[in-house]
């Protein structure tokens, strides 16, 4: 009996020693995505920005036109900002009339004039 006691005496003791508390990593830490960066200088005329955003797509990045979609650098301002209000004002101009004229109701008299004298300036 004395030794079934001292047996069960070392088997508690040895089962305590396995209760020990599991060690877990720390999290591994997640680090905030870096910040996008651009190589060029900002846009500094509203013109050129706006036009970038909403004509260049079909136009060209200089204007040039391409496709079905003509040349508008170097018109006059007041004949593009004529015709940007036309399309604005839902006239049917000429053959990419409904095209033009979701982009044309978008724009602001500011921005209407700020593209067309950047154009007219290439």
């Amino acid at each position: 009996m004395r030794s079934i006691l001292l047996a069960l005496l070392a088997m508690t003791t040895l089962a305590a020693c396995g209760d020990k508390a599991e060690v877990t990593p720390p999290a591994q830490q997640v680090s905030a995505p870096k910040p996008v960066t651009y190589d060029a200088a900002p846009v500094a005329d509203p013109g050129k920005r706006k036009y970038v955003a909403v004509c260049q797509g079909c136009h060209g990045d200089t204007g040039g036109g391409q496709g079905a979609f003509p040349k508008l650098a170097g018109k006059p301002a007041a004949e593009l900002t004529a015709k940007l209000n036309d399309y604005r004002a839902g006239k049917v101009v000429g053959t990419q009339s409904s095209t033009m004229m979701p982009f044309a109701k978008a724009l602001t008299d500011t921005e209407i004039a700020s593209i067309s004298a950047y154009l007219a300036s290439l």
